[in-house]
C-alpha cells in the first residue's frame, strides 16, 4: 500500500471512531495569534520529537556528536538539539555547541531582518530545508569568531551537504541582512 494514502487514511475518520475526531475537537486554550508565539506554543507542545529531528539532522550533516546540542540552565534544560524556549531559529555556543529552536517553525523569522526574498523563500521552504540553513549559519558563525556577518558570508557556500534550497535560503539572508544586531 502507497505510505501516503496510509497516513491519510489514518487521519480519516473511521465508521467505529466514536465522538469527534481528535483534529476537529476545539483547544483548551485559543491559539496564539502571533505567529512567534504560535511557534513556540507548538514548539513546547512537540519539543521530544523536533528535538529528536535536530539531533539526527545535525548529525546528518556531519556536525560532530559533541557539538550537536546544548544546555538552558535558565530553564532547566541539561541537554537539548531543540530548544522551545528560544525563537531565533537556532544558536551556538563559544565553543561551538548548536541548537535550533521555535523559530525554525515560524514563518516571519527572517521578514524583519532579512528582507523580502528571504523572507518568502523562508515561508515557502519545508522544515528540513529551513534546518539546513540554520545549521550552517550557526556553524560558520562559529568557525569565523562569533561574527553573524562572517556567517552571512560563508553559510552559502559551506561544505556541509545542506540542500540546494538552504543554499538559496543562506543567500537571500546573506542579500537582505539589514545590519545591527541579530534577533535574539
Amino acid at each position: 500500500m502507497n505510505p501516503f494514502r496510509r497516513i491519510a487514511d489514518f487521519f480519516r475518520r473511521k465508521p467505529g471512531m466514536i465522538g469527534t475526531p481528535p483534529t476537529a475537537r476545539p483547544r483548551a486554550e485559543p491559539m496564539p495569534a502571533d505567529s512567534a508565539d504560535h511557534a513556540e506554543d507548538f514548539s513546547h507542545r512537540w519539543a521530544d520529537k523536533l528535538d529528536e529531528f535536530a539531533a539526527i539532522r545535525m548529525e546528518d550533516l556531519g556536525i560532530p556528536k559533541d557539538q550537536i546540542g546544548a544546555s538552558d540552565n535558565t530553564h532547566g534544560i541539561r541537554w537539548c538539539a531543540f530548544n522551545p524556549h528560544e525563537r531565533t531559529g537556532g544558536g551556538v555556543t563559544p565553543d561551538g555547541r548548536m541548537t535550533l529552536d521555535s523559530g525554525i517553525l515560524n514563518p516571519e523569522l527572517l521578514d524583519k531582518d532579512y528582507g523580502q526574498e528571504a523572507g518568502r523563500l523562508w515561508r515557502e521552504s519545508g522544515l528540513q530545508d529551513r534546518a539546513d540553513a540554520l545549521i550552517a549559519h550557526e556553524r560558520e558563525e562559529h568557525r569565523h569568531g562569533m561574527s553573524h556577518e562572517a556567517a552571512l558570508k560563508a553559510a552559502p557556500t559551506t561544505d556541509l551537504p545542506i540542500s540546494h534550497r538552504a543554499r538559496e535560503i543562506a543567500r537571500a539572508m546573506e542579500r537582505g541582512w539589514k545590519g545591527g544586531r541579530p534577533q535574539r
